[in-house]
């Protein structure tokens, strides 16, 4: 496998130190937050949207109340850790290029690719195709979601543009999502099946060789 070391490495570290020496809620909403000022600060023209708030508020509340032992980035719940085979993931929420949302919890039910990647990254570009094949396999009990390390949205969105992917692609400016998920370097890719690690991969090949890699992950998920 090829990988490479996170640039911000040494960031990611100070950021860790920091939410451990202090109260975990700094991270409180990280994108949630977005989404109440949207309906806030904003005299909707439908009431219907801050209907919606409220509802993604009380469903992340909720959630937090059911599975109070979850690490959840949303609401600074636990403390980052090194993710192994059969640990439960964080939960989080997080916003898409192009529109709309992604939440963790929300697909306990499926199995999950997560992603973690960068434009900077050779083997994190050149293994993207594989993403774009399982995608297009239309498998319905399938999700998937490459969270990029820390880039500014302007990267991402041309990123995208650039080439067409149609899966499901993430902001983590802050780091947050990425500090909950810490790694020795990226790609870094978890399969998950009902919201636990299935199977982890540091690094890629070519894109060929992870799509068959993903793929029999993905299927011995499928038969369990």
């Amino acid at each position: 496998m090829i990988f490479m070391r996170r640039k911000d490495i040494l960031k990611r570290s100070i950021l860790i130190g920091s939410i451990l020496a202090a109260s975990l809620g700094m991270l409180t909403g990280c994108f949630l937050d977005d989404e109440t000022d949207t309906g806030t600060d904003v005299v909707s023209e439908q009431d219907t949207e801050t209907e919606s708030v409220a509802e993604d508020q009380t469903t992340v509340t909720d959630k937090a109340e059911v599975n109070p032992d979850r690490a959840n980035v949303d609401t600074g719940t636990g403390s980052p850790k090194i993710l192994q085979e059969g640990d439960t993931v964080p939960d989080f929420t997080c916003e898409l290029s192009g529109g709309g949302t992604f939440h963790m919890s929300d697909y306990d039910d499926r199995v999950v690719i997560l992603n973690f990647w960068a434009t900077w990254c050779g083997p994190c570009v050149g293994e993207m195709p594989a993403f774009e094949k399982l995608k297009n396999d239309g498998n319905d009990k399938l999700a998937i979601l490459c969270v990029n390390n820390m880039e500014d949205r302007k990267t991402v969105d041309s990123f995208v543009s650039d080439y067409g992917y149609t899966f499901n692609i993430g902001y983590d400016e802050s780091g947050a999502i990425n500090m909950y998920y810490p790694s020795d370097g990226i790609p870094y890719t978890l399969i998950i099946n009902k919201g636990k690690i299935h199977k982890i991969f540091l690094g890629a090949y070519d894109a060929d060789s992870q799509y068959i890699e993903y793929k029999n992950a993905i299927d011995e998920c499928m038969d369990q």
